[in-house]
């Protein structure tokens, strides 16, 4: 059975990273998927920031081009515009051959449906879908056996993926109470404010900090 593996990257710099290294470790790239916030959309106030939340985001993004699968803009209800591309772009429902700027109308189902689709349980999905709504990058690898599983989840593990459970703690100790799709998406004043309570400490050698679903059986 195959199974899906995902990690998420407080920078999108990060998840480029992990990506380029699933690439050049074997992995199809047509089975890496990635969704991140559209630092250029409108709703992002995207000068704001600097970095790769400003004006690096285009050269990541043309990286990613080169890199991954059909790479598309899409807008989902609660989080905002974003890019997403492999088997994350194709359960959102996106036009995978759609180019980037041409953001398509809402994902119906959104992100969270989108994430319980691939196998994740829906609490989980709930609390990926708040992270890349705060300017996180979701990177996902389906892995068709057994011996692949390891090697992916080491190469996700060498770029510091965050513990999804230790950072919904922080935000629930300030009043989140769940992924709400009515939400106002994030901008980029709310990001720097929200990363000035962020840990410093690494949380790569953690096991949660990457995890294994069996994609769901069609």
């Amino acid at each position: 059975m195959s199974e899906t593996i995902l990690a998420v990257y407080d920078t999108l710099d990060m998840a480029h990273a992990a990506v380029r290294d699933l690439t050049s470790s074997g992995f199809d790239r047509s089975n890496i998927g990635v969704a991140a916030r559209d630092y250029n959309a409108a709703d992002w106030e995207h000068e704001d920031v600097t970095g790769a939340e400003g004006s690096g985001f285009g050269a990541l993004v043309g990286g990613l081009t080169g890199i991954v699968m059909g790479l598309t803009a899409i807008t989902i209800p609660g989080i905002g515009a974003i890019i997403a591309a492999g088997p994350l772009a194709a359960a959102l429902g996106a036009a995978t051959g759609g180019a980037i700027g041409a953001v398509a109308g809402a994902a119906t189902g959104g992100l969270v449906a989108s994430l319980v689709d691939l196998g994740v349980p829906d609490d989980e999905a709930e609390t990926y879908a708040e992270h890349v709504r705060r300017g996180g990058a979701l990177v996902s690898v389906t892995v068709p056996d057994e011996s692949m599983i390891s090697k992916a989840t080491e190469v996700l593990r060498r770029y510091n993926p965050i513990n999804v459970d230790r950072r919904a703690t922080q935000w629930k100790e300030k009043g989140w109470t769940g992924f709400d799709t009515m939400a106002e998406p994030y901008t980029a004043v709310d990001l720097a404010d929200e990363r000035k309570h962020y840990p410093s400490s690494i949380e790569t050698q953690e096991d949660t900090a990457v995890r294994r679903y069996p994609t769901t059986e069609r």
